[in-house]
């Protein structure tokens, strides 16, 4: 990991979502406004299936409910590939954590970017779903070694 997300996505963490109008959330979106719109990124456009290995606690899954709506505050690193995302399992450490598989379903082409090419990563097949992407939460599934949630990205007459 080259720090870059860690970085950007503590800023972004910073946002409060319920004004996004709010004069020190507007920094933020306009800088994600520009990724998503400016055409040089056209290129980049994904739309299809990603994962995305990571740890959640109890209290995290207990504010994710199948029907619910989610919007992302920061980059989310996913990938073409489930196994690549598998790699990120495994290390919950036990105590409250969990290893999740999130499965997003993009289907507009503004909302992730395959930088797959551009990355120092390149065999991690890596599409970055931009902040501010609304998904619906599909479904749930819980086993004693993993949580698997499926999520469909809104659309807007969703």
């Amino acid at each position: 990991d080259t720090g870059f997300y860690y970085a950007l996505n503590a800023h972004l963490a910073q946002l409060h979502l319920d004004n996004l109008t709010a004069e020190d959330n507007l920094s933020r979106a306009y800088l994600i406004a520009i990724i998503a719109r400016h055409p040089k990124f056209d290129t980049l456009s994904y739309i299809g299936t990603t994962y995305r290995g990571m740890l959640i606690t109890d209290d995290d899954l207990n504010q994710y409910k199948i029907g619910t709506r989610i919007l992302t505050k920061a980059f989310s690193s996913t990938s073409k590939q489930m196994s690549v995302a598998c790699k990120f399992l495994g290390r919950s450490g036990g105590g409250n954590r969990f290893d999740a598989l999130c499965t997003y379903k993009i289907r507009n082409r503004r909302t992730a970017l395959d930088i797959e090419k551009v990355s120092v990563f390149e065999d991690e097949r890596e599409v970055l779903i931009l902040p501010y992407s609304a998904f619906k939460i599909i479904d749930i599934r819980r086993n004693k070694s993993q949580i698997e949630i499926k999520l469909n990205e809104c659309e807007p007459w969703d």
